[in-house]
């Protein structure tokens, strides 16, 4: 697949971007849901049920992070092959995004690296001082840039099996013009998940309600993470 001309880069429409999302966890939600819930939700109850030790702690996380990439690369695959006049049943959802999902797991495993050298930076920050504040609004608009830069990213490698630097370059030629608009959805994003993050926050305890509450909070959000993306690269690309 090439990539399009100048002439051929398309606006992204932000409503038409939500629309389009909320039709494929519609029509999508079984394969969805079924994927989400072997390499999300499980993985978060055994990991929180299981992690005594350090050492398994460390592990555990590890492989639930492996997961979790490994299901945003398969449900891009999805999501995009409806938008694109394809649409599969459950079974062939999951089956042909775990065939299709190498090339963006390599780019989400990247992706994962950066947010974790972050944060680590973060840990860094002398808080409660002028460096310290400065320092967090840094690492903010350097996560806010990056989100409007490459946000069709895995997608864009699963489509088009790219490796990672080529698709960096794909992305953001194809968010070149629009990444005003992404940061809007992204925005709406964020409000969408807050209200549920902070009621989980509240209310879910260490017992196994609480456990499997956190959990299906993370089916959520990754589910949002994944569907995104996918539709921005399925609008942002013109037709396939």
């Amino acid at each position: 697949m090439t990539e399009p001309t100048p002439t051929e880069l398309v606006s992204l429409d932000v409503a038409l971007a939500i629309k389009r999302t909320a039709q494929a966890f519609w029509l999508d939600f079984p394969g969805i849901v079924l994927a989400g819930f072997a390499l999300v939700t499980l993985p978060a109850v055994l990991t929180r049920i299981i992690a005594t030790e350090a050492d398994w702690d460390i592990l555990l996380t590890t492989l639930r992070g492996v997961f979790a990439v490994l299901y945003v690369a398969l449900v891009s695959w999805g999501v995009v092959a409806r938008l694109s006049g394809q649409a599969l049943p459950p079974r062939l959802f999951v089956r042909e995004g775990l065939a299709r999902a190498q090339p963006g797991v390599e780019v989400a495993l990247l992706i994962a690296a950066g947010v974790v050298a972050g944060l680590t930076l973060q840990l860094f920050a002398r808080h409660g001082t002028v460096v310290g504040w400065m320092l967090d609004v840094l690492l903010l608009s350097a996560g806010l840039f990056a989100i409007c830069l490459l946000m069709p990213l895995v997608p864009a490698a699963v489509v088009e099996r790219l490796g990672p630097m080529a698709a960096i370059r794909r992305a953001a030629a194809l968010t070149d013009g629009n990444r005003g608009r992404i940061l809007a959805l992204a925005l709406v994003v964020a409000l969408t998940l807050a209200p549920s993050a902070a009621l989980v926050s509240g209310i879910a305890g260490p017992d196994a309600a609480g456990v499997w509450l956190q959990a299906l909070f993370e089916l959520l959000a990754y589910s949002l993470i994944a569907v995104v993306p996918a539709v921005v690269y399925a609008g942002l690309r013109g037709p396939a």
